[in-house]
Formats: C-alpha cells, structure tokens, sequence
C-alpha cells in the first residue's frame, strides 16, 4: 500500500520478535528502515529478509 513512502522509521531492539515484524511491516509500508539490536547476528538477518521490500536500502546498526 505504500502509506509510508518517504517517510524513515528508526527501530530498536528488532533482532526477533516484535522489532522483527515492525521492521518488515514499516518495509512493506514504503519506510526506509533504520534499525538495530545487540543481536548482531540475528538483526543482520532481519536486514536481509528485508531487502526485498523497499526501494530505498534499510540500515542495520549494531547497539
């Protein structure tokens, strides 16, 4: 539906769980994601599942 094209969202903790799903919601959505958890290995999954969905890459942050 793309409600939130042009529009960056900043995300913490999104390794699993919740902050996993935000991150492919607000994707899906059109965000650019910036995003990040102490999770290294985890959160760069999430990057990569959600490389697919936008147009503008997300960003992943190690805490």
């Amino acid at each position: 539906m793309n409600r939130l094209e042009g529009k960056v969202a900043l995300i913490s903790g999104t390794a699993k769980g919740q902050g996993a799903e935000k991150v492919a919601l607000f994707a899906a959505e059109g965000a650019q994601v910036i995003f990040g958890d102490i999770l290294d290995d985890l959160g760069l999954e999430v990057e990569k599942k959600s490389r697919p969905l936008v147009k503008m890459p997300n960003i992943y942050i190690w805490m």
